[in-house]
């Protein structure tokens, strides 16, 4: 899949195979969002906090991420209920605002999986840390589950 390639490349990381350094990538913030249920349907946390889909993006992450699918507003929940088609999002959505988070002169893997929760300007989101979907993260990329 060349979008997963395009993914790191751009953005610098030295993986010894972009395509499976982008895969364990995404499956880590897939098992953290959602623990990768792909049954995941739309819900809402709140004010302005509607997510779908097994990495629980929301309508202006898919919106930023340039609405990958269709392009339509009826297309966002299909397409993040769709795990190829979420996976573009996210890829898309790191092309556009993944930055170095933690100030080691690379952009990693876990710069992306901070920007995923807090936000494009989530870089700053020190309260990321002390949540379940940090802790399942860094759990499944150091292969403990």
């Amino acid at each position: 899949m060349k979008i997963y390639a395009v993914f790191f490349l751009l953005s610098g990381i030295a993986y010894s195979s972009a395509q499976d350094g982008t895969r364990k990538c995404l499956d880590c913030i897939c098992q953290a969002s959602t623990k990768c249920n792909l049954n995941q349907g739309c819900h809402n946390a709140g004010p302005e906090s509607y997510f779908c889909g097994p990495y629980t993006l929301s309508y202006a992450y898919w919106v930023d991420a340039g609405k990958p699918g269709e392009g339509k507003f009826d297309h966002f929940e299909k397409c993040l209920k769709d795990k190829t088609c979420s996976e573009t999002t996210v890829v898309n959505y790191m092309n556009k605002w993944g930055t170095d988070c933690d100030g080691d002169g690379r952009v990693t893997c876990y710069d992306y999986a901070r920007i995923h929760k807090g936000g494009r300007n989530g870089c700053p989101a020190k309260w990321v840390d002390d949540t379940e979907y940090w802790t399942s993260f860094t759990d499944c990329m150091q292969g403990k589950n």
